[in-house]
């Protein structure tokens, strides 16, 4: 998807994007496609599965950094990890500057090791709407508090799947962010009928 399709795609339900200052990014070593993206489209400060982002703040939490700045402890191979946002359960989701701006996420409680994400912005924002088409058709179909009852159907499912796999199919492949995420889901739901 292109940034402006996602922009006008992202904002048509009232959402808002952070794009950040040039000032910001400028000296992160992030390509510049990246740089581009973040400074006319930007992030959600949130989005669909509990995930936050970057706003155009200097504040080390909020804004944009490289990891080892925020995580002063960590030796300096860690400097090509540029922080976007985190999930939610606070692994940092960076973008990796020695694998061409390639999203990942970084499991805080190993030592920040890394797994796959996504491949780019594109396939992120793809991943992105793909998620919140989900849900919303989840709600209409189901029922305003059928998402956060994993109350969906096999058919809802693997529209879901599919789109993801359009989304980033090298990602998938790697059993990276979204993969997990899918794998969640279908046991929440799991658990959510054994009640």
């Amino acid at each position: 998807m292109k940034p402006e399709e996602f922009k006008k795609l992202w904002t048509s339900n009232e959402e808002k994007l952070n794009p950040i200052n040039i000032n910001r990014l400028n000296g992160l070593g992030l390509c510049d496609a990246s740089i581009q993206f973040l400074n006319t489209v930007g992030l959600p400060e949130s989005a669909a599965p509990f995930l936050s982002f970057v706003t155009d703040s200097d504040d080390l939490y909020k804004g944009i950094h490289k990891l080892t700045k925020i995580y002063e402890f960590l030796e300096p191979e860690f400097d090509k990890y540029i922080v976007i946002g985190s999930c939610s359960d606070g692994d940092p989701i960076v973008v990796n500057t020695e694998l061409d701006d390639r999203i990942e996420f970084l499991d805080h409680e190993d030592y920040f090791s890394s797994k796959p994400f996504n491949t780019n912005f594109s396939s992120m924002t793809d991943s992105l709407i793909a998620y919140r088409n989900f849900i919303e058709r989840v709600q209409k179909e189901n029922g305003e508090d059928a998402f956060m009852n994993s109350n969906f159907s096999d058919e809802q499912f693997e529209t879901l799947k599919n789109e993801i796999l359009l989304a980033d199919s090298k990602i998938q492949k790697q059993n990276g962010f979204w993969f997990e995420q899918l794998q969640m889901e279908l046991e929440l739901r799991k658990d959510f009928q054994n009640e």
